[in-house]
């Protein structure tokens, strides 16, 4: 193979991080990265040749995470090895890995293996709290190693290939029905579950700013546009200040409620 490209869409930083461990189970590549979190990365090209292999990551949310048309529009692969995984917070991923799979193999990639990954919810720390832990991280690397084997040995098929995964949460289990039926109709998360504040806390170092996707924030005004954004929660989590703080009723009442229906350890899940 000739080049490993590490692609990613990843607000917070834990989709990165686990597309970097996977990538540590292959040995012998030159590695590039390519960052889709801001606007102008998403508007370039990226053609991957047949004898690279990508490991590409993203967030969920009962399905691939908004912006995902235009992510997968700038890929374009010609039977290009294709690795790839989600994260979650412990709860559900719904039908992103089958998603995954039809717009991967629609931008002309070879998919030979899929996983899910557990790390922190990014909407409530305390949940998934520690994740991805020792044993998570070993099983990332392993399961880089392993897809990286099957690729070498020619295989680009798929053996078990992944279905809608459920929750035990009761109000979970509706949006994945809801997006089972509507597969096609692009996630959004509704204004009211958006609203934020800055606090005093606030320095204007521009952290959030830079790893806002859709340029939602005035760090001069401190404001945000609640059209553009998407609620990826990059900005409350990337804050050294913790200065940024959601304020919307909605999703501290939803979040309760995943909480409570959470507590049992979620393992990843592999296909190959």
């Amino acid at each position: 193979m000739a080049k490993l490209f590490l692609v990613y869409f990843s607000p917070s930083g834990s989709t990165e991080k686990a597309v970097r461990e996977v990538a540590k189970g292959i040995e012998g590549l030159p590695v590039e990265a390519i960052d889709l979190l801001t606007p102008a990365s998403r508007k370039k090209r990226y053609t991957f040749a047949t004898e690279d292999v990508v490991i590409f990551g993203m967030i969920t949310a009962g399905k691939l995470f908004t912006l995902s048309d235009e992510i997968f529009a700038c890929l374009h692969g010609d039977n290009t090895p294709f690795i790839g995984i989600i994260t979650y917070g412990n709860g559900y991923y719904g039908i992103a890995l089958s998603e995954m799979l039809a717009r991967a193999k629609n931008q002309g990639f070879k998919v030979a293996a899929l996983g899910a990954f557990v790390s922190r919810h990014s909407m409530d720390t305390a949940i998934a709290e520690g994740r991805p832990d020792s044993d998570d991280l070993r099983m990332m690397r392993d399961f880089g190693r392993k897809a990286y084997e099957k690729i070498l040995g020619g295989d680009m098929e798929l053996h078990n290939t992944p279905g809608t995964n459920w929750s035990s949460w009761e109000m979970g289990n509706k949006v994945i029905a809801y997006r089972e039926e509507h597969p096609d109709e692009p996630y959004a998360l509704p204004p009211s579950c958006k609203a934020k504040i800055i606090t005093d806390s606030c320095i204007k170092c521009g952290t959030c700013v830079r790893h806002c996707p859709v340029d939602a924030i005035d760090i001069e005004a401190k404001t945000f546009d609640v059209d553009k954004c998407i609620g990826c929660w990059g900005c409350i989590n990337r804050c050294p200040k913790h200065a940024i703080i959601s304020t919307s009723k909605e999703v501290e009442d939803i979040m309760r409620s995943f909480g409570e229906a959470s507590t049992k350890r979620l393992e990843p899940e592999i296909f190959m």
